[in-house]
């Protein structure tokens, strides 16, 4: 029902130029997916010709848009008190939402679409939307209401998702044209939100072919192991990414110690941060496997491709979610031509098809071990794997091909 376009690797036509006022509550200082895709799409619509205005929040300078207004409330002389300062830490969202409304109503009108990267930034929109008839695109990435369910168990909790849920419902409905990175979104938004199935567009996530490829050159490589303190011999599993209650990192660790008795040189390379690092750095140190797990952290991103590229297996274990998946990590890994072992859930039954990875059940530690025993043994399976994978984002999965699929909804606004 929802099926991709595909667009021409040809330079594209030039269109007239579109002003598009892009809105959202993320930092983009951060090193993280969804600023990679805020920051891949921003440059990719500049690139093709349009003014890009940005409404964000920023711990550092930003030039990557025409013109950028920063939400951090910390940047204001009024927030300079030591008491408002406090107050306002302690409610960062809300006052983000008051500066995101006050610039809307002040911006607004100098640009034609007003495209939206949350549900916050959607349903704050509305108004000012509807007073400047402007038009409105809503990007989603994934059900904000069914993410908070894994970690918010107490009644408040339900109270938040249920207020998320009617959020979401109310942001969809509002806007001209959704964009959806999945199928299983763009269906429940149809099915659960009402939205007319004429206005959801699937586009899924995409992958900087300049920066992410592989690297053949074996003392680079040698390199940035030692720099890791890994060895040459060694084989590398990576994980990259958010540390968050879906992604089942726990499932890898409950499957390394019988893999590390078989395998004495075998590494996992943790690569990101997010709520659940210090859980998982405490499981680590329970089960004694620390010297076999090496935790970066938050890193920049131009380093990530060579990360990916020093390891031997990439990870990508999910929850299952009724919204699907289109990690960015996920082309990340294809791009640098590694073999994928990944959860058995909607969005990445692909790789499997493909031949660029295994595919495991989902929250089961005993498949994730026997899976990666067998292509630890398999040197050759894993490069013909790679090659593959390397081969299938090179043709279907540049950003640059996603940035045409937008642009192309943007059009059909005017």
């Amino acid at each position: 029902m929802f099926r991709e376009r595909t667009v021409s690797k040809n330079k594209p036509e030039a269109k007239r130029q579109m002003k598009i006022l892009y809105i959202t509550l993320e930092n983009i200082s951060l090193h993280k997916g969804s600023v990679v895709h805020i920051k891949e799409t921003i440059n990719g619509l500049k690139e093709r010709g349009h003014k890009i205005g940005l409404i964000a929040r920023a711990s550092a300078p930003f030039d990557g848009a025409d013109a950028f207004w920063n939400l951090n409330p910390f940047l204001y002389p009024v927030l300079k008190n030591n008491w408002i300062r406090r107050w306002a830490n302690r409610h960062s969202m809300m006052v983000s939402l008051f500066f995101l409304l006050f610039y809307l109503f002040r911006k607004v009108s100098n640009y034609d679409i007003i495209y939206a990267r949350d549900y916050h930034a959607a349903t704050m929109a509305i108004f000012p939307r509807v007073l400047f008839k402007k038009r409105i695109v809503y990007e989603i990435n994934g059900l904000a209401s069914e993410e908070h369910k894994l970690y918010r168990k107490s009644t408040l909790g339900t109270i938040l998702v249920a207020a998320i849920k009617k959020a979401e419902h109310l942001a969809g409905r509002c806007s001209d044209k959704v964009i959806a990175v999945t199928p299983q979104i763009a269906s429940y938004l149809i099915s659960h939100h009402g939205c007319q199935p004429v206005k959801v567009a699937v586009i899924s996530n995409g992958v900087n072919l300049k920066l992410f490829h592989p690297v053949h050159d074996p003392a680079l490589i040698n390199t940035a192991r030692r720099n890791l303190g890994i060895r040459e011999n060694d084989v590398v599993v990576i994980f990259v990414g958010n540390l968050a209650p879906w992604q089942g990192i726990e499932y890898l660790i409950q499957a390394a110690p019988e893999l590390i008795k078989l395998f004495k040189d075998l590494k996992f390379l943790i690569v990101g941060d997010g709520m659940l690092k210090r859980e998982i750095e405490a499981e680590i140190k329970m089960r004694n496997i620390s010297e076999h797990f090496l935790m970066t952290g938050m890193v920049e991103y131009s380093k990530i491709p060579l990360y990916i590229n020093a390891a031997d297996i990439c990870i990508l274990l999910k929850r299952k979610l009724a919204s699907g998946f289109s990690p960015l990590k996920l082309y990340e890994y294809m791009a640098c031509g590694k073999p994928i072992l990944a959860s058995r859930v909607e969005g990445l039954e692909f790789i499997e098809k493909e031949g660029i990875g295994r595919l495991v059940e989902p929250e089961d530690s005993g498949e994730v071990q026997k899976a990666l025993y067998e292509m630890i043994q398999d040197q050759e399976g894993r490069g013909n794997m790679g090659l593959r994978g390397f081969r299938l984002a090179s043709d279907k999965f540049s950003w640059e091909s996603k940035v045409a699929e937008i642009e192309n909804l943007l059009e059909t606004l005017r």
